[in-house]
């Protein structure tokens, strides 16, 4: 697809989303085209902040409705992927690699609907925004986030690398006032070598309705109680992912939309050793892109490590199932 200007890509994401009916996991063929570059025309730069490019390529679908990818996961050393989509349609496929590492496509694609166990099985009301797999003892389960009604799932991670039936798990009431469509966009799965007082995190997109402040609210949940705190919202980005690294840190994908400004793409990092009730976090920023590189609506975020022991940071964008716009994988090597 032609790259676009700015103002055109940033006027298609105040567009609604497209809906389709549902599309049989037989049906959806995926290609990829290699990005040349990061950096628009400057293939010889590698280095953007803390991140360095390692490589990655547009996925087309020959079904519309598989896009809107905003949930990842990426495994084993950087060889599978895991995304799920805001339609409730998961994505589970092996990275094809070249000779040097560098992303080049996918292959063995499974696609497969999200269904909750009992009843008809289809989520009502499904806005998929993220994913994680949740660290503890036991068979690997995944945990999901709903964004435009808040709620959480929990389902085992089956063989084929998609999540199998999924049940709710319980919220905090204050989730309740958290606007509808800048609402619950970030799972994070707590490593148990944080010590942290719970077993996952939760982050809005936005301050909910009638906040005092543009701060956005954030729940570690699964302990006792749950720990309310927010992080410090900066230059009007809103939160789309979260993901901990392996060094313990929390990472936050954000995401800037103006018709002015264009779209901005932003990495921060927070240390929340010790966080608690009422805690403001503000995080160093690693990352900083606009449309002058290679991205798109950057909506979620995996961070690995690689099987030399580097973090690995990939990102995957969501299209919002628009012929404008493109569903971009990027891979990163962090380099404190």
């Amino acid at each position: 697809m032609a790259r676009l200007r700015p103002a055109i890509l940033a006027a298609t994401l105040s567009l609604a989303v497209w809906l389709s009916g549902a599309a049989r996991a037989a049906d959806v063929a995926f290609t990829a085209h290699v990005l040349p570059d990061f950096a628009i025309g400057h293939p010889e730069r590698t280095q953007f902040g803390k991140l360095e490019w390692i490589g990655g390529f547009e996925i087309e679908a020959d079904n519309r409705d598989a896009g809107g990818f905003s949930g990842l996961v990426v495994s084993d050393h950087g060889q599978h992927l895991l995304s799920i989509a805001d339609n409730a349609l998961m994505l589970a496929a092996s990275i094809r690699r070249d000779a040097e590492g560098r992303p080049v496509g996918l292959a063995d694609t499974r696609t497969r609907r999200l269904t909750a166990a009992g009843g008809s099985g289809r989520l009502p009301d499904p806005d998929t925004e993220s994913i994680d797999i949740l660290d503890g003892p036991g068979a690997p389960r995944a945990v999901i986030s709903l964004e435009g009604r808040p709620r959480l799932y929990v389902g085992p991670l089956g063989s084929d690398g998609l999540v199998g039936l999924v049940s709710p798990l319980p919220l905090p009431p204050a989730t309740a006032t958290l606007r509808r469509s800048k609402g619950l966009e970030s799972v994070a799965a707590v490593p148990a070598s944080t010590g942290l007082p719970g077993t996952m995190l939760i982050l809005a997109e936005r301050a909910e309705n009638n906040a005092a402040t543009d701060n956005q609210p954030g729940w570690l949940i699964g302990g006792p109680r749950p720990v309310a705190f927010r992080i410090h919202s900066t230059n009007g980005y809103d939160l789309t992912d979260a993901k901990f690294g392996p060094d313990g840190r929390l990472y936050v994908l954000e995401r800037l939309f103006s018709l002015s400004a264009g779209v901005w793409a932003r990495l921060r990092r927070f240390d929340v050793a010790g966080l608690a009730d009422g805690a403001l976090l503000d995080g160093e920023t690693l990352f900083e892109a606009s449309l002058a590189h290679q991205i798109d609506n950057m909506e979620g975020l995996a961070l690995w490590t690689d099987a030399a022991g580097a973090t690995r940071v990939s990102m995957i964008s969501d299209n919002n199932r628009l012929i404008l716009q493109r569903t971009l994988y990027l891979e990163f090597r962090l380099k404190d």
